[in-house]
């Protein structure tokens, strides 16, 4: 078994398995949607570079369409190059980059940034740094939220397909949003709005829009 989240997504979780649970629970859909609807209220222009950190195996595309990003250019990051692979097979010719949040090597300048789901899985501050220096306009994450009955970022009632069984051993962290808002605060990023999708559960998958100071 894993000895940390970090082995968990890069050596333990296939793809399969990962997707299997994410669309049984209804966060893949409910995260899919929050990309279009961030896209849309930023409302790039043409060429616009735009980072998705922490893409996966690109399972929004079977929710939204790959013309979400025509026109722009982005940029698929995530720490499992087998979870890129399947991306690609997706969304041939996509820009991917293996890379890790805690230790980047992004480069370059984006309008936007956004990473779901992404922050319960490392250590949230050094991602949230990574991202700032980066210095986007906008910045999108979604966060998971829980009813108070529920403490652990996985329902314990759940029974995981496969590998996913990793998470009976190592646990993602759920955020407290004020924390996360103030590290952002201090960062040069202010809240823009907010956008919750409820999913299975009583979850809640909470979108997070920033602009950075003028």
């Amino acid at each position: 078994m894993p000895q940390s989240l970090r082995d968990a997504w890069t050596s333990c979780i296939t793809a399969r398995d990962y997707e299997t649970h994410m669309a049984t629970i209804g966060q893949a859909q409910a995260n899919a949607f929050h990309i279009a609807e961030f896209l849309a209220r930023i409302d790039p222009p043409p060429a616009a570079r735009i980072l998705i950190a922490g893409a996966g195996t690109g399972q929004m595309f079977n929710f939204v369409s790959p013309a979400l990003f025509e026109g722009l250019r982005p940029v698929f990051s995530d720490i499992n190059p087998a979870f890129l692979a399947c991306l690609r097979q997706r969304l041939p010719g996509a820009p991917c980059v293996a890379d890790d949040l805690e230790r980047s090597a992004l480069r370059g300048s984006f309008l936007a940034a956004a990473a779901v789901l992404v922050l319960e899985h490392i250590n949230w501050r050094m991602g949230l740094d990574t991202l700032a220096r980066l210095a986007p306009e906008h910045l999108f994450l979604v966060i998971q939220s829980n009813p108070p009955h529920i403490a652990t970022a996985v329902s314990p009632h759940r029974t995981l397909p496969g590998t996913m069984s990793a998470f009976s051993t190592v646990h993602p962290n759920l955020l407290d949003q004020g924390e996360v808002t103030a590290h952002l605060r201090a960062l040069g990023y202010d809240l823009a709005a907010e956008s919750p999708r409820p999913v299975a559960d009583g979850k809640v998958m909470l979108g997070l829009s920033f602009r950075r100071h003028p």
